[in-house]
């Protein structure tokens, strides 16, 4: 995966949206992507699972795991 590729996830509603990757973390053996709209500040982490040989993205919310992606990005973007 490449930045600025665009992915489609499906959000906390359930439908699928189109959203530019920013970047990918892995935290306690998960891959997660941080990814956010086209021309926008805005990010969000969503949960990467492979089913059946295709990737699919989930949206985590706000809570712990969240918090511990968010951590581990900021980590990851300051190293850099």
């Amino acid at each position: 995966m490449k930045a600025n590729e665009t992915i489609t996830v499906v959000n906390e509603y359930g439908k699928k949206v189109d959203l530019e990757l920013i970047d990918a973390v892995k935290v306690d053996g998960n891959e997660y992507v941080i990814v956010g709209p086209k021309d926008s500040d805005e990010a969000y982490a969503y949960k990467s699972v492979v089913k059946n040989g295709e990737t699919e993205y989930f949206s985590i919310g706000v809570g712990q795991e969240f918090k511990k992606v968010l951590d581990k990005y900021n980590q990851h973007d300051n190293s850099n």
